[in-house]
């Protein structure tokens, strides 16, 4: 280009033309290797070796010769002040990475170079140009800085890492380990620091992790493992550690890495899971698992017994297998309610097992989610209550039959009273109180049998007692309870005498005449049994006197009752009207 170029005379003139001093330049840096460009005169015209051609890209070969504004113009502002540092000021500039903004390549690049700018002088000493030796450094550079952010980031991913990582020597001594490893064990990074692996292993899996760790150091195999290390404090930690070989430049193995993430919270799921599942499995009960589609996921031991089943043909099959048609629609309604989040209360239901057979059971819902809380299915309890409902069956036939042959008593009790006692008024009217005793006796007995002997409710009882008379006459308040079989009839004969006495000369026997019946609970002495005050309070009747003598009425309210109640009773004669107290302790055994 030098020898055939067709020169700008205006700028450089012929190369014939050219000062000593320029051509001793282009003689030394044409047949350099290095890169090299030169700088002439006040409008830095450039010249340039076939080394430096690349590092301007396309502007080459029009950059040649030519001022050098025109071709370096967009970083012409940070390359002048440099030339002229040279040109104008004598100086030598070098600089190692230098970092200059160019687009060579039809796109804008941030370039790196080592630079070296000298002055190129005449025979006079006069500066004429600058001679610059580059050399284009961005790929080391752009490698340097992946290198230096690869590294942060690791240093990053070592620090603040979730997992403890670390290195051994490769007799297993510790020799690196990140903050998150000494949290894990409890250690303090110096304390660990030097530490054998095998020294924080739990004797049970040493044998285990030594023989991989071997494999690793010989043959370079990596491995992964569970195993338990022993914290500072003595106590245990699960973890899964991931261990490889690392290499050096030769191949050989230097070190060795790991990985490892603390997995007790897991492991103690698990064991809860197996806990859980040989709960399940060893069950009396059938449990079964459905989703909602109603299709059986889960089936115990159990629920092969109840049902006749076996897992494999249960599992994956709809559970209305197991339900009459005429029950159908329990299973549609069950899932609507525990995919609303319902409370599904247990409830007494038949089942059809695999020979065609109903079954009594007692059915227990609960609804499964899944790991974001959302209801995916449900668990069902199945309680074989067969013997139960027969003994309920039975037992409904022997008190019915129990309830005719007592009535058949009374009524035999009755009969005998009209045949055997005398006819006159006196004797009638005696006969008369006994027949309503004997009847109030057999109401009780009734109520008893509406609760299988065991209880009766207070307030039906009371108002049962009192059917005769207009209810508008009693104002009657308390709370639920339960009264005592023994309790029962001896309540049921107080109230129906306070009741024939207020009757004929008591509130019933005045038209305005009313009676309160209230009553409340307490605790026992000995707070299991339940204590409660009874009370009777008539108004609005004739002015009351006290008796002066005491009939049976009143002798089985003050003395009988209260023995078979173990409290006490009183009745006062106040002119107002009579009120009567009973204090009982209703025992819940009784």
């Amino acid at each position: 280009m030098i020898e055939d170029g067709n020169w700008d005379e205006s700028i450089l003139g012929p190369p014939s033309a050219w000062p000593a001093c320029l051509k001793s330049a282009v003689d030394i840096m044409l047949p350099s290797h290095a890169q090299i460009v030169m700088f002439w005169g006040e409008q830095y015209v450039a010249l340039y070796n076939d080394a430096y051609a690349p590092s301007i890209g396309l502007r080459h070969p029009q950059a040649f010769g030519r001022p050098a504004k025109e071709n370096w113009s967009e970083l012409w502002e940070d390359l002048k002040p440099l030339l002229d540092r040279v040109l104008h000021g004598g100086e030598t500039v070098s600089a190692k990475d230098r970092q200059f903004y160019i687009e060579r390549h039809g796109h804008p690049e941030q370039v790196y170079f080592d630079i070296s700018y000298s002055p190129i002088k005449d025979e006079n000493g006069k500066i004429r140009g600058v001679f610059c030796i580059v050399s284009e450094t961005t790929e080391r550079v752009r490698s340097q800085q992946a290198l230096k952010e690869s590294e942060e980031r690791l240093r990053v991913l070592f620090s603040q890492s979730a997992a403890g990582i670390g290195q051994t020597d490769l007799s297993g001594r510790l020799v690196l380990v990140n903050q998150r490893f000494c949290e894990m064990l409890g250690y303090r990074r110096d304390d660990l620091v030097g530490v054998r692996f095998q020294d924080i292993t739990y004797p049970d899996d040493l044998a285990e992790a030594e023989r991989r760790f071997e494999r690793l150091v010989n043959i370079g195999e990596s491995f992964d493992m569970e195993k338990r290390c022993v914290r500072k404090d003595g106590s245990l930690v699960w973890t899964a550690i991931s261990v490889s070989a690392l290499r050096g430049d030769d191949g050989r193995i230097r070190q060795v890495g790991f990985i490892a993430i603390d997995i007790s919270a897991s492991k103690d799921a698990q064991e809860a899971e197996r806990h859980l599942a040989a709960i399940i499995e060893s069950s009396n009960d059938a449990i079964l698992g459905i989703d909602l589609g109603m299709t059986i996921t889960n089936w115990n031991a159990a629920a092969e017994k109840l049902y006749g089943y076996s897992r494999d043909e249960a599992v994956g099959k709809s559970v209305l297998m197991l339900v009459p048609e005429e029950r159908h629609d329990e299973e549609p309604k069950i899932l609507r309610q525990v995919s609303a989040g319902s409370v599904v209360e247990p409830y007494e239901t038949q089942r059809r097992r695999k020979d065609g057979r109903l079954v009594d059971v007692q059915l227990s819902v609960s609804p499964i989610y899944d790991s974001s809380g959302k209801t995916i299915g449900a668990s069902k309890i199945s309680q074989d209550i067969t013997a139960r409902k027969e003994a309920e069956r039975l037992q409904t036939v022997l008190i019915g039959e129990l309830n005719h042959r007592v009535k058949n008593v009374f009524a035999t009790v009755l009969a005998i009273a009209n045949q055997t006692l005398g006819r006159s008024g006196t004797v009638q009217d005696e006969v008369g109180a006994f027949q309503e005793r004997l009847t109030s006796m057999a109401k009780a007995h009734d109520l008893l049998t509406h609760r299988d002997w065991q209880r009766a409710d207070l307030l039906a009882l009371v108002r049962q007692v009192l059917e005769p008379y207009p209810p508008e006459r009693f104002k009657i308040e308390g709370p639920p309870v339960l009264l005592p079989q023994k309790a029962v009839v001896s309540f049921s004969l107080a109230i129906h005498e306070l009741a024939t006495n207020a009757a004929k000369y008591g509130a019933l026997s005045a038209a305005q005449g009313k009676v309160r019946i209230s009553w409340r609970l307490g605790e026992g002495h000995e707070g299991a049994n339940a204590r409660l005050h009874f009370r009777w309070a008539e108004q609005g009747g004739p002015t009351v006197k006290p008796p002066t003598k005491k009939g049976f009425g009143s002798r089985l309210v003050e003395r009988f009752l209260a023995a078979e109640l173990n409290g006490r009773s009183t009745i006062s004669y106040d002119p107002a009207g009579v009120v009567c107290e009973i204090d009982a302790v209703l025992d819940i055994d009784a």
